[in-house]
């Protein structure tokens, strides 16, 4: 029935009635659900406007805002929205997802000219590495943190860019987004090439193109130092291995991207961190591939790979022969 029709049935019915549809109504509302309207209900028997027009014209106070993030955050890490704690209340864990997407919604309003911007950009930063934290850690409860607040990686990522670039672009705002887009952990539905694909199409001029490629081949060098000092079983060796190569993958890309592939491709070949080089020429053809390269650059990354003497995969020499029959460009 209509919202009218609703209204005059509801003014003609006794209280017990009416208070029995109610609870009878608000058990076929999923869980997700009831946990989103329980706000509403309490605003509406506390007497506040609800409306639409309500909350949009309300005014966000900063400040406040910026404490109810922090002290999110803080909790977050320190699990209190998933193991038993006398800080966050059992009723209130599972409501994380929704704070999470009113954080970004209001974080979102920034204008690059307003006085709380950069501070606004980290705290949108500081919420999307806590995600992808999430999604290496239990924080919550659930096994796909980016997927509960209704945010693909990749998008949440591209927000974090545009925002930060927003005010321009720097040397240190690229390096921390390189380490961002290679780093940390990945929904289920992710991989860093996306995140790395995402920050490539952020970068709208051929300086902040080599800029990249300058300061990511810096990562590199800093990742390189780190596991030297490393024993050859220790644990971190994986996570600064993967690392290196994501940071390869962005320069490989961008330089593709300048139509300048070769230094790309030998730099991949001879900084790559695989067990052997034809995995390193695998993972060199999946990338131009995700780059939608034509057909001659693929057939010359190949040729790159016999000329450094390496025998590719049964797979690679028939895709190799099928790729012959057709044209280069």
């Amino acid at each position: 029935m209509k919202v009218q029709e609703l209204r005059q049935v509801l003014s003609k019915a006794d209280r017990s009635l009416l208070e029995k549809a109610f609870v009878e109504s608000y058990k076929n509302f999923p869980k997700r659900q009831k946990e989103e309207i329980d706000q509403i209900i309490t605003d509406i028997l506390e007497g506040k406007d609800t409306s639409a027009s309500a909350k949009k014209n309300s005014p966000v106070n900063f400040d406040e805002l910026k404490g109810q993030i922090t002290f999110f955050i803080e909790n977050a890490y320190a699990q209190n929205y998933f193991a038993p704690n006398r800080i966050i209340p059992k009723s209130q864990r599972p409501k994380w997802r929704f704070m999470v997407k009113n954080f970004i919604k209001e974080l979102q309003k920034a204008s690059a000219d307003d006085e709380n911007y950069q501070e606004s950009v980290k705290l949108l930063t500081d919420l999307y590495r806590l995600i992808c934290y999430a999604c290496n850690y239990y924080l919550f409860s659930t096994d796909d943190p980016f997927r509960s607040i209704g945010w693909e990686q990749s998008a949440f990522f591209q927000l974090v860019v545009k925002k930060t670039f927003g005010d321009g672009y720097s040397r240190e705002k690229i390096s921390a987004l390189l380490l961002y887009a290679v780093t940390g952990g990945l929904s289920r539905e992710s991989l860093y090439i996306f995140q790395e694909m995402v920050l490539l199409m952020e970068l709208k001029t051929s300086d902040v193109k080599y800029m990249v490629i300058e300061e990511a081949k810096k990562l590199v060098e800093t990742q390189e130092v780190k596991l030297s000092g490393l024993g050859k079983y220790d644990g971190k060796r994986y996570y600064l291995e993967t690392a290196i190569n994501e940071l390869c993958n962005m320069i490989l890309i961008t330089s593709i991207d300048l139509a300048e592939p070769e230094e790309g491709i030998a730099y991949y070949f001879k900084k790559c961190r695989k067990s052997s080089q034809e995995i390193v020429l695998y993972r060199a053809l999946d990338v131009v591939n995700q780059m939608e390269g034509d057909n001659r650059l693929w057939l010359d990354v190949y040729r790159y790979g016999l000329k450094k003497k390496i025998k590719p995969r049964e797979f690679l020499v028939e895709e190799y022969k099928r790729r012959l029959a057709e044209p280069e460009g």
